[in-house]
């Protein structure tokens, strides 16, 4: 049996969210997020979103690219099956091991992901579900 190279995948990082990091005084963790979907469709994010720690501890959204802020939507025509927007939240803790997204909103079809491991960047690739 051969040997087998696994490689980590690049993550290009959008202008507008360098600049974001940029103009930034506190640190910050930021989520690229891919929905899944076969259809055109219309999204958002509600401000009460967070990255939840392993320890409980909620991350604060800070700011969203390519979607919108509840009341608004977002209309995307679906590319590869999924639909891709980036949010910058707080930094996750130095004890940190793992998180997942949740926004926690008292209607049906809420984000969320699954467990992430922390890594050393910051920034994480990950998706979503509703």
């Amino acid at each position: 049996m051969g040997n087998t190279t696994i490689a980590k995948p690049q993550v290009e990082i959008d202008d507008a969210v360098k600049e974001l990091v940029a103009t930034q005084t506190e640190e910050c963790t930021i989520v690229h997020c891919r929905y899944f979907t076969t259809e055109p469709t219309g999204v958002r994010i509600w401000p009460q979103t967070f990255l939840v720690e392993d320890t409980g501890r909620r991350c604060k959204l800070i700011k969203n690219f390519n979607i919108a802020i509840m009341p608004q939507w977002t209309f995307h025509l679906v590319a590869n099956t999924f639909i891709r927007f980036t949010l910058v939240f707080e930094a996750l803790a130095k004890d940190c091991t793992f998180f997942h997204l949740l926004e926690d909103i008292p209607q049906p079809f809420a984000f969320y992901s699954n467990r992430v491991t922390k890594n050393s960047s910051g920034v994480y690739t990950v998706e979503v579900f509703c």
